[in-house]
């Protein structure tokens, strides 16, 4: 009888490190952490270090509420004010302490989605023991990367709107940011994105760092991270490692059906959040289990954490609409 040999990448036996950065964004924080839980098995973290810079006693008290809730999470406080040096150099000690781990970095501002982790793991499983590529990341809609791979879901939907959008960067792109998000709350744009026939990975040799998981074949590369910042770049961390891939020549893989969402950059903050509510982004995240491009195939999937609370938070939602109307 045939031996069955099972080629499909296991994400249940890999437990990363989860490095969680936040300051100041307290409203986006909140929402971080509502969808980690709501989206993911938070035990399947071997710890999670929340990266905690020169945040105020309420924010403090969040934090304090999620160890609570959850066991393995450190909180870490770093001063002064700023990415450089404080929060470097705590990543710095971090990855040195877990050379040997696999390990997931995001930012306060970045909103998961479901089953986000499992492709993730998957990606990196796959990709673990590949000559170039050293990295994975999710697609954040609010990116360089994002704006790259997404843009054939741009030109295939918004072809008009998308030759009006300003040339600038993404990040100084305030513009962007606003159609971006109101495309995703109010026209299905992360449905008609996934429903695209696209490759399973897109492999760039730069990447936004907003999501993304690594083990020590990057940290090699990148270990210790200056204090300082390189050429006037405040995001240290991703220059290093976009200097790391040209330098040898690597690439990240970018998985296309795994969409986490960034907020925005902090060039074009204010303007966005005069355009665009976060009440919005809020109730938009916390049904997304559904949402017809989240929908697993696969009968046989864990479900999600948050699942069973979904009459509940239908029942919320109902009494804030009648309070409203």
């Amino acid at each position: 009888m045939a031996q069955i040999i099972d080629i499909t990448p296991r994400a249940r036996d890999v437990h990363p490190v989860l490095m969680l950065i936040t300051s100041h964004r307290m409203d986006c924080f909140v929402l971080c952490l509502k969808c980690l839980e709501l989206y993911t098995d938070l035990s399947r973290f071997k710890k999670i270090y929340i990266l905690a810079n020169d945040v105020s006693d309420e924010h403090s008290l969040l934090i304090k509420s999620f160890q609570q809730r959850h066991p393995g999470v450190i909180d870490v406080y770093t001063t002064p004010r700023g990415y450089v040096p404080a929060v470097v150099a705590m990543q710095n000690i971090i990855m040195a302490r877990h050379i040997d781990d696999v390990i997931i970095k995001m930012y306060e501002d970045v909103f998961v989605t479901p089953r986000w982790l499992e492709r993730l793991i998957a990606a990196y499983k796959m990709h673990k023991n590949h000559p170039r590529v050293v990295l994975a990341s999710t697609v954040a809609p609010v990116s360089v990367t994002g704006r790259q791979v997404m843009d054939r879901a741009l030109r295939a939907h918004y072809q008009r709107e998308r030759s009006r959008l300003p040339g600038t960067s993404v990040a100084h792109n305030a513009i962007l940011h606003r159609f971006v998000w109101e495309k995703v709350l109010f026209d299905g744009f992360e449905e008609k994105f996934l429903n695209l026939k696209r490759p399973e990975f897109s492999y760039v040799p730069r990447l936004s760092t907003e999501c993304i998981i690594y083990d020590r074949r990057l940290m090699d590369l990148i270990l210790p991270m200056p204090l300082r910042t390189v050429q006037g770049n405040h995001r240290v961390e991703e220059y290093i490692i976009n200097s790391a891939l040209a330098s040898q020549k690597l690439q990240a893989a970018v998985i296309t059906n795994a969409v986490v969402h960034h907020f925005s950059h902090m060039e074009s903050e204010a303007y966005l959040r005069r355009h665009i509510s976060m009440d919005d982004i809020w109730w938009h995240m916390t049904f997304l289990d559904e949402n017809p491009a989240y929908k697993d195939s696969n009968d046989l999937s864990p479900r999600l954490p948050g699942t069973r609370n979904l009459k509940l938070r239908k029942l919320m939602r109902d009494r804030e609409l009648r309070l409203l109307s």
